[in-house]
């Protein structure tokens, strides 16, 4: 069974755009100076990002939560490389977690990560038909 989504798009001027599902839910877009935006929100391409990182960190937590892994903090860290030329697409991304917490268990990270990144990984799985995607994790002790 399939299920659908529905954005609308509105204008504010400029190059600033603000995106709304269904529910009001808001997030905010401009362009990048060098394109002649202002810079006052993340740019599409930088929301594409954001969004891939997202997506792998709710079901990593909620995977770590699962296994009584005591996270005390969580960031991820994540670069890509775009081609020069338009279309300017990510050729690389490279996704580096970052925990943080109460005697984790690296093994238990790991598999923790991957199954993130694996069945579940609507973003990632989308892109992965596009782009190169590595991640890479490390575990700070609380």
């Amino acid at each position: 069974m399939s299920s659908s989504k529905k954005m609308v798009i509105d204008w504010n001027g400029h190059y600033r755009f603000v995106a709304k599902n269904e529910k009001g839910l808001k997030v905010n877009f401009d362009a990048p100076i060098a394109f002649g935006g202002a810079e006052s929100a993340l740019s599409p391409m930088e929301n594409v990002l954001a969004s891939l990182a997202a997506c792998s960190s709710i079901h990593l937590i909620s995977l770590l939560k699962e296994q009584e892994q005591k996270v005390t903090g969580y960031s991820v860290e994540i670069h890509a490389e775009r081609q020069e030329e338009p279309p300017r697409t990510f050729t690389k991304i490279q996704i580096h977690y970052i925990i943080k917490g109460i005697n984790l268990n690296n093994a238990v990270v790991q598999k923790a990560v991957e199954t993130a990144e694996g069945n579940y990984w609507s973003v990632g799985t989308m892109l992965k038909k596009a782009v190169s995607i590595t991640s890479s994790f490390e575990i700070l002790k609380d």
